[in-house]
């Protein structure tokens, strides 16, 4: 063991210091050091919350399993020489264990290249998950102990995972005895209002008895569970099905005490950008297990009208049409929330993965909108992503990128020589199931990586499997570890489809070579072609027969191919559509395409919907050609972003005839709905003086942001959607 001088960075020396080599307990010992010595806890008298960022350069959260930051320390050591020494020591003995923190290190050049040309990626990203943060608060350290012990007993040989987590529990108990204290000293200060002192009151009095022993309502709760979510990392992570987990201690409490309690959560929720947090929903026989938290949630996400925490709302055939009433009123206050789930699609996608009724009826939401169970799984992490539309762009010029001019894609032959549709579709397949191969052996990759240097004790003992198995949540500890690799650039592909089908082989207006030729030159001298190809008939989402069945196709096939491809994690791979901010980049990463997109123009569908504007038949037409694909093959989050005029939707008629619509899309099987709320006017008045508009909302792949944060194209995608 080191002598550490310096009194920096305790996750680090207890790490270093710890005499195991098993990973699982190095990080519970650094944890214990900086339960121990952390000057980094905060109660917030104001909101009656207590935090305990994790933030050091070196520490365990929910995005990086245990993590060294190399340049941090160096600064540190910068700034503090006497420290350099036992600094430079930590960053040596950690830097070449944590392999994880390398992941493209580790690609082979062609994952690497594909990547580069920004049409696919998988791996990078460490992924979301949905720890079960409240059973600190709800079963007390003291359950988990008897829990570990008990699992030691029945699991022999895995002494050190399980001292871990014991470790970890101890970490967690210093925590909150010195929190108790905190709360002691600011009282004894008598610098608190009365408000305030009420509140750091009632947490010390939270901290006699807890965490070892459950909380006793729902102020008590939220207490807890701040402190373990922030534990979690600066950034915490998605809180999962909170009106279910925490309807027992709401109904344990005051009206006006536990109304309070949420509004201020909602502000800690607002300020530190939280991710997702789900309500409503059913169990395996279809009850609906909505209950009143739901309700106030909804109006607590109304009256403040921010774009975070992303909520989500789960749908099923028995939801209370008063549940749906108040979902529109909140939608209507402009803040782009709930995004409506519906279970009738998404728990049988569940299901095909071998996840029974049971758990997949616990479903939620993390991050923007991937998919996972509670408390469960280690699946809603998003895998990966591919462009669709790149497959066909690949086809047309025998697998060489536009953007890079390298052969990226697979040799399919000359477009020229194409003889059918069938063919060049066929060509079009063996491109799009190449680049749904790399994306998956880059996850799987990254995946393997984890399983042998990651490390996440806390969310470890947050997740069912965990311990049984003596197994971290990054080694297939959960009891479900499927994955998620998404699909973007849906309508391009369908719509470039559609012409080649309809204008090349079928009306024969053009030839194959004259189409590669148009799109290698991005249309200059053949205007006609894109004139041609602007037809509402060969544009997906005007409930267009023709188009929508070649969308079908070609989405399904993602979708089952997918579910054919392994994770490391002990799962199946499935599919989804989430862009996130990133749809305007993968235009910029194609070249043009048969439909009339321009050579790396960004405008292209940021959903399972229409490329913007390009749906010119009503919301029912868009709605029909959407409910073409199968929803119930997509296993993570299938989203359908849909704009509606401000003034319409705050009408007695508008409400109506949303819900109408909601009810009928959701009755035929189609997964989610994310809508935006705003004016035409609002929008390009916002983009013009963004000074005025500073609270402007709108939904952006999975989630809401404020439209005067967008980059310049994605607002330009924002309106340039059909508003109706």
């Amino acid at each position: 063991m080191r002598a550490f001088k310096t009194k920096l960075e305790p996750f680090g020396r207890g790490w270093v210091n710890c005499e195991s080599s098993d990973r699982e307990l190095r990080a519970a010992s650094g944890y214990l050091l900086w339960a121990r010595e952390t000057e980094n806890l905060k109660i917030d008298p104001d909101l009656g919350l207590c935090y305990a960022y994790m933030d050091g350069a070196v520490g365990c959260t929910n995005y990086a399993p245990v993590y060294c930051d190399s340049g941090e320390l160096d600064r540190l050591a910068a700034a503090h020489p006497e420290d350099a020494d036992d600094l430079m020591f930590i960053k040596e003995q950690m830097l070449p264990v944590l392999k994880h923190q390398h992941i493209p290190d580790y690609f082979t050049e062609e994952q690497r290249l594909h990547a580069a040309d920004g049409h696919l990626w998988g791996g990078t990203w460490t992924g979301h998950s949905n720890p079960k943060y409240a059973d600190f608060a709800l079963l007390g350290t003291d359950f988990f102990r008897k829990k570990v012990e008990a699992c030691r007993l029945s699991n022999p040989g895995h002494d050190p995972f399980y001292d871990a987590m014991m470790t970890t529990l101890d970490a967690v108990d210093v925590l909150g005895a010195r929190f108790g204290e905190l709360a002691r000293d600011m009282l004894a200060r008598g610098e608190l209002t009365d408000a305030q002192r009420e509140r750091t009151q009632r947490i010390a009095r939270a901290f006699d008895h807890a965490p070892q022993k459950p909380c006793r309502d729902f102020f008590e709760g939220v207490v807890l569970f701040s402190m373990i979510f922030t534990l979690d990392g600066p950034s915490p992570d998605s809180p999962g099905y909170f009106d279910q987990y925490m309807i027992d201690l709401w109904r344990l409490t005051e009206p006006a005490l536990r109304r309070e309690t949420l509004e201020n959560l909602w502000q800690f929720f607002h300020s530190r950008r939280i991710w997702n947090l789900c309500i409503g929903g059913s169990d395996e026989h279809w009850n609906d297990r909505s209950n009143e938290l739901t309700y106030e949630i909804l109006d607590v996400t109304a009256k403040y009208a921010y774009n975070t925490p992303n909520l989500t709302m789960r749908v099923h055939r028995n939801t209370p049409e008063t549940l749906m009433r108040a979902a529109y009123r909140t939608i209507a206050a402009g803040c782009g929330l709930p995004a409506l789930y519906n279970d009738e699609a998404v728990c049988p996608a569940l299901e095909r993965l071998g996840i029974p009724p049971c758990d997949s009826h616990l479903y939620v939401m993390n991050g923007c909108n991937q998919i996972d169970i509670m408390g469960k799984s280690h699946m809603g992490l998003e895998d990966g992503e591919v462009l669709l539309a790149k497959a066909v762009e690949l086809a047309l010029t025998n697998g060489v990128s536009v953007k890079s001019g390298r052969r990226l894609g697979l040799e399919t032959g000359d477009p020229a020589d194409f003889e059918s549709y069938d063919a060049f579709y066929a060509a079009v397949l063996r491109q799009l199931d190449h680049l749904t191969d790399i994306a998956a052996s880059m996850a799987n990759t990254a995946q393997k990586i984890y399983r042998e240097t990651g490390a996440n004790p806390l969310r470890s003992l947050l997740i069912d499997g965990c311990v049984e198995k003596a197994r971290d949540y990054k080694d297939g500890g959960p009891l479900y570890g499927h994955g998620q690799i998404l699909a973007e650039g849906i309508a391009d592909a369908a719509n470039s489809l559609a012409v080649v089908k309809k204008l090349v082989f079928g009306e024969k207006r053009f030839t194959m070579r004259e189409l590669s030729e148009a799109c290698a030159a991005d249309f200059e001298g053949f205007e006609a072609i894109p004139r041609a190809a602007a037809r509402a008939d060969l544009r997906f989402g005007n409930d267009s027969e023709f188009v929508d069945g070649i969308a079908k196709e070609l989405v399904d096939h993602f979708n089952r191919y997918l579910l054919g491809i392994q994770t490391v994690r002990g799962g199946w791979y499935g599919g989804g559509c989430s862009p996130f901010n990133r749809a305007a980049h993968y235009g910029h990463a194609l070249g043009a395409l048969p439909d009339g997109h321009r050579k790396f123009a960004p405008l292209i569908a940021d959903s399972i919907g229409a490329v913007p504007g390009t749906d010119v038949n009503g919301p029912t037409a868009l709605l029909n050609s959407c409910l073409s694909f199968d929803h119930t093959l997509p296993t993570s989050g299938f989203i359908l972003n849909v704009k509606f005029d401000r003034d319409l939707f705050r009408t007695k008629a508008g409400e109506e005839a949303f819900l109408a619509l909601a009810k009928s899309y959701f009755e035929r099987r189609g997964q989610q709905l994310s809508v935006t709320v705003v004016s035409e006017e609002e929008l390009r008045d916002a983009q013009a003086h963004p000074e005025a508009h500073r609270d402007l909302i709108v939904r952006v792949g999975g989630y809401s942001d404020y439209f005067v944060n967008l980059s310049r194209d994605l607002q330009d995608n924002v309106i340039a959607r059909t508003s109706y």
